[in-house]
């Protein structure tokens, strides 16, 4: 394999998280702000130094076993490229660790991050191949990987990810020949990525599926089948629940409520905010609003804010952990404040901020005396998000926060403001100690409190608890009102061609049934299909009628003993005549019996009875329960 341009050790790692922002840096694109390229640059050199300044002496022994030469090249797989070309690129183009004249190398990768992941395996063995394409020599065996606080070593053998390594390569440098980058599709990676900007921007001009949030891959492939690419065209399959007539006085369970993909659509298209049903939102008590900002990979919770207000003045209260056994300390801190307020009701916006209490109560145990008190903060701690969820469709393109309280004009003071982008700031903290990312990191804790008492605000006035002067853009539209008035119509359907009217009129003629499959279900498709093939007829040469009804039930041994199902089975045969072989045809006509003590199942079976090789004794069988 050729490949054109040199791949480098960020494009290879890029690739892994996102194909497009591969084939960006591959062409050499630079974007519009480099803030998370920097902050993982300067995040990589203060733990390499921090690794350096720890291990010192200790350092071959730690990365590569006691038995290692003190000869050995280290290599850093993060700043290697690979080149298809026949002749290797120069050997300064490697930057390396030399310790001492050898031809041993081993490719290490520093993580400062306190979990692994798959891509830091396959880094170490894109660092292997680089290595052997510079030296001329075989591929390393191993790789080793220097992660965490701990200075956790990890041995990699590099004959397990190769394939994968070499499928990698060989994707970037096939997409790296088109002109075109891959198909957009925003994902997870997109919140803490430097072309954040430029992909959004052009998702929104072609107006991408992948925009919401909560549309899985799989959804959007269902809708790709369909020809629906665009969330306008996901918007007109909307339709509203038709009434349903009332059988029964006994009320229905409440259904479980889903967050409808198209009704979003629909409000993003009319820049509306659409309510299901009658939602509310009562907070009983002092509302204190929470945020809370944790590092993943370590369970371990650092930052906590709060904002309430007192006398009616607005209180904000940040608790700071330096270190993981500080936990305990904010968590008192945090409590101790609670306790000062009037009647405290936590207000939040995500199961984050749940799964903290919970785990809290949990993992620092209160006292007899606090206990209660505990146990009424967690308890009684309210989800903003729970209110929104299949009830109150914002004209955004996910439910998040940052989403919805853009849209409600809050602005903040961090422009990459994302929780991705907290876990860099905290992780850089962490090793270089500057002030300025923790007063960074506290300012966007507490502005996301306010974030969420706006939202709160905007969740009341659409509820009807709140004042609202004049008319705003809150004025929310009720589905209730485009509701079906009749149970066979659509009712208006504002299309986009007049053609399309006609199909609407004729929805429920049966040509709309046998012959026009538009947006039909593939079920009724087949079932047609089915429908028009003609039946097979059989033709049998003998009737057999077996009645075996037994004089007693096999189980119990009761003599109630009645007719269950009549049932036939035809039975292919060959029989042997004096001018050669014919098939022979017989059905037989056999009752299934039901006890009517025990009511089990009385049923003749397949055997080698005098009917045939395919009835025989009867089988018992409990029903069910």
């Amino acid at each position: 394999m050729e490949v054109s341009t040199n791949i480098t050790a960020p494009v290879f790692a890029a690739y892994l998280e996102c194909p497009t922002e591969a084939y960006l840096l591959g062409r050499g694109e630079k974007p519009t702000d480099s803030f998370f390229s920097d902050m993982r640059r300067n995040l990589s050199v203060a733990f390499k130094a921090n690794v350096r300044n720890v291990l010192s002496v200790d350092f071959l022994e730690l990365a590569c076993g006691r038995n290692v030469s003190m000869t050995t090249i280290f290599v850093d797989s993060a700043t290697v490229f690979y080149s298809g070309d026949e002749l290797a690129p120069a050997r300064s183009s490697l930057r390396t660790e030399i310790v001492g004249p050898s031809s041993d190398y081993i490719p290490v990768l520093y993580s400062a991050w306190d979990k692994l992941e798959q891509s830091d395996n396959l880094l170490v063995s894109f660092g292997a191949l680089a290595i052997a394409q510079v030296t001329g020599t075989g591929i390393p065996p191993i790789g080793r990987i220097l992660w965490g606080d701990a200075k956790h070593v990890k041995t990699i053998k590099i004959a397990d990810y190769l394939p994968k390594a070499w499928d990698v390569i060989r994707a970037i440098a096939s997409e790296s020949n088109d002109k075109e980058p891959p198909s957009l599709v925003l994902n997870k990676h997109c919140p803490v990525c430097d072309f954040q900007s430029r992909c959004r921007n052009i998702a929104i001009s072609r107006e991408n599926l992948s925009l919401l949030g909560g549309m899985t891959v799989k959804e959007r492939a269902k809708c790709a089948e369909k020809g629906i690419t665009t969330i306008t065209q996901l918007s007109y399959g909307y339709r509203p629940r038709r009434r349903k007539r009332i059988k029964s006085i006994t009320p229905r369970a409440t259904l479980s409520l889903r967050h409808d993909h198209k009704l979003k659509a629909l409000a993003i298209k009319k820049a509306q905010t659409h309510v299901v049903g009658s939602p509310a939102l009562f907070i009983e008590g002092t509302p204190v609003f929470m945020d809370v900002e944790g590092v993943p990979n370590r369970d371990f919770y650092y930052l906590i804010g709060l904002r309430y207000k007192t006398q009616g003045k607005c209180v904000e209260r940040s608790f700071w952990a330096d270190r993981q056994e500080d936990e305990c300390g904010i968590w008192q801190q945090c409590l101790h404040t609670l306790r000062e307020i009037d009647n405290p009701t936590l207000v939040h916006y995500g199961a984050y901020e749940s799964r903290f209490l919970k785990l809290m109560r949990e993992r620092w145990k209160p006292s007899d005396d606090d206990a209660a008190f505990v146990d009424h903060v967690v308890d009684g701690s309210l989800n903003l998000l729970a209110s929104i969820y299949g009830k109150i469709y914002f004209p955004t393109y996910s439910n998040g926060l940052k989403e919805i309280a853009h849209w409600l004009g809050f602005k903040w003071t961090w422009p990459k403001a994302s929780g991705g982008g907290a876990v860099l700031l905290r992780r850089c903290w962490e090793l270089t100690s500057e002030d300025a990312l923790r007063r960074q990191l506290i300012a966007y804790n507490i502005e996301d409190c306010r974030a969420a008492e706006l939202v709160a605000d905007a969740i009341r006035l659409i509820c009807g608890n709140g004042e609202q002067n004049g008319a705003t853009k809150l004025e929310a539209v009720n589905v209730g009102s485009l509701d079906v008035p009749f149970q066979r119509t659509f009712g208006k359907f504002p299309s986009a061609l007049p053609e399309f009217e006609k199909i609407n009129a004729a929805a429920y003629w049966d040509y709309q049934r046998s012959k026009v499959y538009v947006r039909t279900d593939k079920t009724i498709h087949r079932s047609v299909i089915k429908s028009k093939m003609p039946a097979k007829k059989v033709v049998v040469e003998k009737e057999v009628m077996v009645d075996d009804r037994p004089r007693c039930c096999p189980r119990c041994g009761g003599s109630k003993v009645w007719i269950a199902v009549r049932a036939s089975h035809v039975i292919f045969d060959l029989k042997f005549t004096h001018r050669g072989i014919k098939r022979w045809t017989v059905r037989y006509h056999y009752n299934n019996y039901k006890c009517g003590d025990c009511h089990a199942q009385v049923t003749p079976h397949a055997t080698d009875s005098k009917y045939g090789p395919n009835l025989r004794a009867y089988v018992t069988s409990l029903p069910s329960g």
